[in-house]
């Protein structure tokens, strides 16, 4: 999430483990077969809602939690679900609604995108839109063309516009005030688009 000038900047160790686990949760599903990846990250997804929902109800876990991943969660995050746990409902819905062709893409945007965005974003002088830097955005775009470069290099991917088009919208739902979770509407709505797009010839 890109943040206004002033801001304290995003903890460092925050945005490393956000891209290594989504990253990570990611392209497991290139190594693991689909019938065993949707259970997998299914299960995942109850099993961090029912943990955040504990917590939550109780303060001594809430606690023994933060205690644990105070450095890598946002304040808001304290009496919440977690970007974590958003990130595994997002997972399992955009391959279930996509499959992984399109879902894939559409995770990797925000695994290396949204780390970006915030880390350019509160670096980046210029105007602000909804307390976010138009310059994250852009740092969202780089990096998730660049990570996908990397991924169609190495034989995992491929490009079309219909990719360059889910990259653009994923980096605008980001900078946009919409009251979900990032997590889950950066690779739903981009998903959505990829599939448009494809569906169109693009």
């Amino acid at each position: 999430m890109s943040e206004s000038p002033g801001a304290r900047p995003p903890p460092v160790g925050r945005r490393i483990f956000h891209l290594i686990a989504a990253s990570g949760t990611t392209l497991l599903a290139l190594a693991v077969p689909e019938p065993a990846y949707m259970p997998l990250i299914g299960g995942g997804a109850l099993l961090g809602l029912a943990l955040d929902t504990a917590r939550v109800r109780a303060v001594w876990l809430n606690r023994l939690f933060m205690g644990i991943f105070a450095p890598i969660l946002k304040p808001a995050e304290v009496a919440a679900i977690s970007g974590a746990t958003w990130f595994l409902i997002a997972a399992f819905f955009t391959f279930y609604f996509y499959g992984p062709q399109v879902a894939v893409p559409a995770l990797m945007f925000v695994a290396v995108g949204d780390p970006a965005a915030a880390l350019v974003g509160t670096r980046f002088p210029g105007p602000r839109f909804w307390g976010k830097s138009p310059g994250g955005g852009a740092g969202f775009i780089a990096a998730a063309l660049a990570a996908w470069a990397i991924l169609s290099a190495l034989g995992l991917g491929g490009w079309s516009w219909a990719i360059v088009a889910g990259v653009v919208v994923a980096a605008a739902v980001e900078l946009a005030p919409i009251p979900l979770d990032d997590n889950l509407t950066v690779p739903l709505i981009g998903g959505g688009v990829i599939t448009l797009a494809g569906s169109a010839g693009l």
